[in-house]
């Protein structure tokens, strides 16, 4: 959760966990739905409505922070669901071996006949 600042940098204010329903394997990870949409519609109305959803985020255990075929999917299914009005999504992942955190934003670029998708990591900050 959180907004977007000058010079087109995301603030992080709020990270939000898996819910007590969520499914959590050696593969893959399946959300608490329900839990992360109550969440987000709370901290966005506890806001008074300045900070929102922008994106996804997830370990990699015994992994470096990697953005894998099916986290990219993610992103591009994040990006696409109007439900969500978020074009331009994170997707943050912390790998433990090596510790390491990673962001990468997708965006829609327009050419001139066409739009192509990007998927590029990001620099971040942390305070």
């Amino acid at each position: 959760m959180g907004y977007w600042g000058n010079n087109n940098e995301a603030v992080v204010t709020a990270v939000i966990g898996p819910g007590s329903k969520a499914i959590h394997l050696k593969r893959s990870f399946i959300p608490d739905n329900e839990y992360h949409l109550e969440e987000i519609s709370s901290h966005y109305a506890d806001s008074g409505q300045t900070e929102t959803y922008l994106g996804d985020w997830h370990t990699h255990p015994k992994a470096n922070a990697y953005l894998s075929g099916r986290d990219e999917e993610t992103l591009i299914a994040i990006a696409n669901h109007k439900e969500a009005r978020l074009p331009n999504p994170l997707m943050m992942i912390l790998g433990t071996k090596p510790f390491g955190l990673k962001v990468w934003t997708h965006s829609y670029v327009k050419h001139f006949f066409y739009t192509k998708r990007v998927i590029s990591e990001c620099k971040i900050k942390l305070y």
